[in-house]
């Protein structure tokens, strides 16, 4: 999901010609000639964005409504593309029902098919057609990203399948035409601290990327509710910097780690001490899997399955923590989760862990099974 700029800002030079004549007895004066007035060209930026009255907003629909929902995005993105087909039914029912303003910030960081991916959008919204081609180039999407497949001739014959075939599409395809109004949406991502495709935001409050993206029912209520939107858990090298201690890092032996130190975070955290590389978690996952918990305040390890076996559980009968804390783990990797009260038991005592405690896990797993 992560992505990488790969192309900078396109270069445009102006050259002048300056023609001198010399003939004899002419004064320095007479051969001064004027400074040339250099014009530069405005940014060309599709009819779409004229509404939101800014150059870099992106394709805005329904922009006078107050609710907002920003979807950042690269046509080559395969995370960005499984959202589409996820969502793309309730997308179309938000706009055309104008329950929000849907702002889609369309990048070009997986290189120069990108950039044409985009542009040809651009182009495509400026006869009404953005979200139909828009969602026919995920679904063509190929599995080698700039593979040579989005040639300009593709392009415009994959258009043509949405009724796009005029020749002034074509040639706004072929001339690049919006590729510099691109640019400026690619140079709010740092400003807006953008990090990775997709990134979704209603309200500018960031979608939790475990349990709103791949479920249209829940993405429908938050943007009915966006207060009912549960903030991701921040992903670090926890088992390295953060509380001081550290975690042994051999797959299928039982961890190693030690007390940590200072005052326990107040933001669950949730960092990778091996990468798997096998099934990746789901959020309706079983998962099985073996595990440590110890209490920050004691450092006393309180649990551990590898005294008893290992433990399989469905995500959707654990605490929030775990449900949200897990997926996307890979078979084979080793996580750890440092979870504070409202994110574990909260102020009960459940055993040997005491009411409102810091809990931190670390988890070996070791299959996932997907619902059926």
């Amino acid at each position: 999901m992560h992505f990488q700029k790969t192309r900078g800002f396109c270069s445009f030079a102006t050259t002048f010609f300056l023609i001198i004549s010399f003939s004899m007895g002419t004064s320095a004066a007479d051969m001064a000639s004027p400074k040339p007035t250099v014009k530069i060209p405005p940014i060309l930026s599709p009819k779409i964005v004229k509404p939101r009255g800014s150059s870099a907003e992106g394709f805005v629909f329904n922009p006078t409504v107050t609710k907002r929902i920003d979807i950042w995005e690269d046509l080559q993105c395969s995370n960005c593309a499984k959202f589409d087909v996820v969502n793309q039914a309730l997308l179309n029912k938000v706009i055309a029902s104008k329950l929000a303003s849907v702002n889609f910030h369309t990048l070009a960081f997986l290189g120069a098919e990108s950039e044409d991916l985009a542009n040809a959008v651009a182009c495509a919204s400026d006869e009404n057609k953005f979200l139909a081609l828009r969602d026919k180039f995920f679904k063509l999407q190929q599995a080698t990203k700039n593979s040579g497949f989005w040639s300009s001739g593709q392009i415009i014959k994959t258009a043509a399948t949405v009724g796009l075939t005029s020749r002034v599409f074509q040639i706004c395809v072929t001339s690049h035409k919006y590729l510099v109004w691109l640019k400026s949406i690619e140079a709010l991502t740092t400003k807006k601290n953008i990090s990775a495709t997709p990134t979704v935001l209603i309200n500018n409050i960031p979608l939790n990327r475990t349990t709103d993206y791949s479920d249209p029912v829940r993405l429908e209520k938050v943007i009915h509710t966006p207060s009912l939107i549960v903030p991701t858990p921040t992903s670090a090298d926890v088992s390295q910097s953060s509380g001081g201690f550290n975690v042994s890092k051999v797959f299928g032996i039982e961890p190693t780690f030690n007390k940590p130190t200072g005052v326990a975070p107040t933001s669950p955290l949730a960092g990778d001490v091996i990468l798997g590389s096998g099934e990746q978690v789901q959020q309706s996952d079983t998962v099985t899997v073996q595990y440590v918990l110890m209490v920050w305040d004691s450092g006393n390890i309180v649990e551990s399955s590898w005294k008893t076996g290992p433990a399989t559980f469905p995500l959707n009968r654990v605490i929030k923590g775990w449900a949200q804390g897990i997926p996307g783990m890979r078979v084979g990797g080793r996580r750890i989760l440092v979870l504070p009260p409202n994110w574990a038991y909260g102020p009960n005592a459940t055993g040997p862990i005491p009411a409102n405690s810091t809990l931190i896990f670390v988890v070996d797993l070791l299959a996932t099974r997907h619902k059926e």
